[in-house]
């Protein structure tokens, strides 16, 4: 057997497996080009701004060699002023640079997760000048402001930072104030450009929701992802930064601060992130809470740094210039912590009190009692299955709510006024949904995934449709009645996805007309609606599907051909009116009005009665489980 020189053992070619390890370092080359490559934008950011000043088009390259120009400054520098000779930690001067190139190496990974978001959310909806201008201003940020945060950074360094090397030396002491400058400055920077775009993306999110409801619902996730990936990619700073640390100072103070205040402000990027209409009153409380926890850091450290307080008494002087309570026993002696309290009040004293109020209006509105008591309905709708959903609490959703409650029926109510909810929580403790029912995110609080049945009881058609549209694209089997208060909304309605559609006025009208020209002979089901206010009992028409019965004596009577209609009235007292007979003989009625007691039943008939709620709770508990949603909704409606 001849073996071919081109080919080895395994029958490969060479030329294949020499392509191999080239073509693995070409899909490495393009996967770091994709995400740490920064496309050109104008106008540019300030990092963007700045590396453009590096004659080097790689933005990788550029970054790292800010942080090599730093570093070899300092050598160059320290060996000719000749503090290179008595100096031994180089490990940790390298803190620096090492952070200067991470904030720079991040920025395109931010920015690929930013341009998916947007990419996502133009996808949805027409290029527009207003969303054009938001993504301009997301892209490109503000100049003005970024060299105020920026400086703002730096400043917070050279005030709080524990210089690493002494300032004994030109070299240290211009590698101490540029390195802590480019650290902090960049750092300042990254929340800032975070925060204002993550809540770009929120105004983003809300522009095409607005103008896209009649399509699909737009999702919360890109959002999300990008709070995550920007959170992850500044949090990895502290990682980095621990590596050259010293020891001794690790578990300092003035560090264990920074990395507190710095954790804080990135914290800061999921409070401004896009949330659910229920939850912004606590998101408002949060972002309080956080600025008043950075201030308060922030003072301590300073009072402690610049007056040599211990921090016990940093951190009581700082409270009491927030609360501008100021007893006198605490006052800076030098100028830089005068100068420093100067500064401290014009921004702590606005912090604290937002922060007071925010809490005190939190608790004073019943906000903390809403709060406590929604992470309690919040777990009962988790549990819920098999449910209904009704949208929107008024004068008939309100109705619709009462008739479920007394039948015991499972439902979640989802209303967006607090005042509506208030007095609806008066009269029933039931599990609700604070929101818009027009939005996804209060249907999927609601559990509309695993419900059974929704009613969209909202006064105008139009945000009826958008709750049908949301519902039926989340739930294809989900039982939908909508009321529609003009009939040329009707066909809309059931196009975008209901299965009944009610008017009530049309209900009403015609109710009405055959009272007054009928008077002497008023239906059997007007009479019944006026029962409770006559007698004070409710009496309702009910279907009982033969084929859900399950208590074990009836279906084996059932399964013998001998259930009779006086069987069923011995176990639930209802008043049996008519059946609706499905499987009949040819040439037999439908139906069977006023059956005798001694009627036999049979597999797929299903039994009209007349029944209270009361008996109806009982029947469901222990004989039937049926779906009785549609026709008492439809007369409760009318």
């Amino acid at each position: 057997m001849t073996t071919n020189p081109a080919t080895n053992k395994t029958g490969f070619s060479g030329d294949l497996l020499d392509n191999r390890p080239r073509s693995f370092i070409r899909s490495v080359k393009h996967q770091l080009h994709l995400y740490l490559e920064m496309t050109p934008v104008d106008p540019p950011t300030l990092p963007e701004a700045l590396l453009k000043l590096i004659p080097i088009p790689s933005w990788p390259l550029a970054s790292i060699a800010v942080g090599l120009a730093l570093y070899m400054g300092f050598v160059g520098l320290s060996y000719l002023d000749g503090f290179a000779a008595d100096f031994h930690l180089w490990w940790h001067v390298l803190i620096f640079p090492v952070i200067t190139v991470y904030f720079l190496l991040i920025q395109p990974i931010i920015r690929r997760l930013m341009t998916q978001a947007i990419d996502t959310y133009r996808s949805l909806v027409s290029y527009n000048d207003r969303f054009k201008r938001l993504e301009t201003e997301a892209y490109s940020l503000n100049r003005r402001r970024e060299w105020l945060v920026f400086a703002f950074g730096a400043i917070f360094g050279w005030i709080f930072m524990e210089n690493p090397l002494p300032s004994t030396h030109v070299s240290t002491f211009l590698y101490n104030y540029v390195g802590e400058a480019l650290a902090f400055g960049l750092s300042a920077w990254h929340i800032y450009a975070a925060i204002v775009r993550t809540r770009l993306l929120s105004i983003m999110h809300d522009q095409v929701q607005s103008l896209n409801v009649f399509e699909q619902s737009v999702p919360y996730w890109p959002i999300i992802r990008w709070s995550i990936g920007v959170t992850v990619c500044l949090m990895g700073c502290l990682v980095v930064s621990y590596f050259f640390i010293p020891d001794e100072i690790l578990f300092s103070p003035t560090v264990v601060s920074i990395y507190a205040i710095f954790t804080s402000s990135v914290v800061l990027i999921f409070v401004f992130s896009k949330v659910p209409t229920s939850m912004l009153t606590q998101l408002r409380v949060m972002r309080a809470f956080i600025l008043f926890i950075i201030v308060a850091i922030i003072g301590t450290v300073g009072y402690n740094r610049l007056e040599e307080w211990s921090l016990a008494e940093a951190f009581y002087a700082t409270i009491i210039t927030m609360t501008t309570i100021g007893y006198g026993d605490f006052s800076p002696s030098s100028m830089e912590g005068r100068l420093f309290t100067i500064v401290l009040s014009l921004f702590a004293i606005g912090i604290g009190g937002y922060a007071v109020t925010s809490v005190a209006s939190f608790v004073i509105e019943g906000n903390f009692h809403r709060f406590i008591q929604g992470k309690r309905v919040d777990k009962q709708i988790v549990r819920l299955k098999d449910h209904y959903i009704v949208c929107g609490s008024g004068r008939m959703g309100k109705q619709i709510a009462l008739e479920l409650y007394k039948t015991q029926i499972p439902f979640v109510v989802i209303e967006q006024s607090s005042i509506i909810l208030e007095e609806l929580l008066r009269e029933m403790d039931i599990p609700y949904v604070q929101g818009d029912a027009t939005q996804d995110e209060a249907l999927l609080l609601a559990g509309v995934e695993r419900a059974k049945g929704l009613v969209a009881a909202l006064s105008e058609d139009k945000n009826n449709v958008f709750i049908v549209l949301s519902a039926r694209h989340i739930s294809s089997k989900l039982h939908i009645i909508s009321r529609v208060s003009q009939e040329k909304n009707r066909r809309k309605m059931i196009k975008a996805g209901a299965n009944v559609v009610i008017s009530p006025e049309e209900v009403s009208g015609r109710r009405m007309v055959a009272e007054m020209l009928n008077s002497e002979v008023v239906t059997l089901l007007d009479e019944m609606l006026r029962a409770e206010r006559q007698t004070g009992q409710t009496l309702r028409l009910e279907e009982l599907h033969v084929n859900e019965i399950k208590a074990p004596s009836l279906v084996e009577l059932l399964d013998a051909g001998k259930l009779h209609i006086y069987d069923i009235g011995q176990h639930s007292e209802l008043m049996v009116v008519a059946i609706e007979r499905c499987q009949r003989a040819k040439g037999e009625d439908r139906y069977i009005y006023s059956p005798r007691g001694s009627t036999k039943l049979q597999r797929g008939d299903i039994l009209i009665v007349i029944s209270t709620p009361e008996q109806q709770v009982k029947i469901n508990h222990e004989v039937l489980s049926q779906n009785i949603f549609e026709i008492w909704t439809s007369k409760l409606l009318g």
